[in-house]
């Protein structure tokens, strides 16, 4: 289990890095040209949008998993748990542990995806404010 939570410890880094590194390359673009600023963050916006759609399936499913490890979660009581310890039912507490693993990596997806939308979020607030700011120049010119 140290290996998946080391994976995903890598997966969030990379993924912020990434967003860090596209994010810093854009703002330097936006300070560097101002005039091609708001086509700049449209074109990074349709990247997001993009990757987005196209994880939308792995998120359904990992959001099926998240939804199925609930239900087996109520199913399976600290009893029942116990029980199955005190018998030594390996192949149900492996299949639980099974389950917990996929639930972990289920979580992961929709996390990291969380991270795109937050990314998809900022740069529409930005493309807003712009909005805004151009009305507010072109009222008092």
């Amino acid at each position: 289990m140290s290996e998946r939570i080391d994976q995903f410890c890598e997966n969030v880094r990379v993924k912020l890095t990434s967003i860090d590194n596209s994010m810093q390359a854009l703002k330097a673009k936006i300070d560097s040209k101002a005039q091609t600023a708001e086509q700049d963050v449209r074109t990074h916006l349709d990247t997001v949008n993009k990757r987005l759609e196209q994880d939308r399936a792995k998120v359904a499913t990992a959001q099926a998993d998240v939804r199925k490890w609930v239900e087996e979660r109520k199913a399976a009581s600290s009893e029942k748990i116990a029980e199955w310890k005190a018998k030594r039912e390996k192949a149900q507490l492996q299949s639980r542990a099974d389950n917990a693993e996929r639930y972990a990596a289920a979580a992961a997806v929709i996390a990291l995806t969380a991270v795109d939308e937050a990314e998809q979020a900022a740069l529409e607030a930005w493309l807003a404010r712009q909005d805004a700011a151009n009305a507010q120049s072109a009222k008092a010119a």
